[in-house]
């Protein structure tokens, strides 16, 4: 059966992301989402706006189940204070039909996405470093290369 390659592509990548990756996708698609409920507010479509809106309150929602308040502590409790204020202003950008609302919770899913993005970078730095082998004192590394 022959596929649409790119949706093969983002199905893989989804399949076989780490947990802050798959995170950060989440993040990507409620600014996308957001950003797009917006633009279609202020044309008047209003439908569409409500389609895109309500596709990044699930993505919330998604992110909200994502939560261990367990492990987390406070600082789980607090992100998920934040979802919550994120949908509430999502719902009243669909009752007031106001892009202001959308304007506060896609700053907020936008400063959530940018920590989690430095995050998920110093995690991977971390562990490059454990992984990467270390010379031995005295010997010295060679690095070689193969053209084609």
């Amino acid at each position: 059966m022959t596929g649409n390659p790119y949706i093969s592509y983002k199905k893989t990548h989804v399949e076989t992301a780490d947990k802050g990756t798959l995170l950060l996708m989440l993040y990507d698609g409620a600014v996308r989402f957001l950003v797009e409920g917006k633009k279609q507010m202020e044309e008047g479509n209003y439908s569409e706006a409500f389609r895109a809106l309500g596709r990044s309150d699930r993505i919330v929602k998604e992110l909200i189940a994502s939560l261990d308040v367990e492990k987390g502590g406070e600082l789980a409790a607090n992100l998920f204070r934040l979802y919550e204020f994120v949908l509430w202003k999502i719902f009243l950008a669909e009752r007031e039909r106001k892009t202001s609302h959308i304007d506060e919770a896609l700053h907020i899913i936008e400063e959530l996405r940018a920590a989690w993005k430095e995050a998920v970078g110093r995690q991977k730095k971390a562990v490059k470093k454990e992984v990467s082998p270390k010379p031995e004192k005295g010997k010295e590394q060679v690095s070689v290369s193969v053209v084609g």
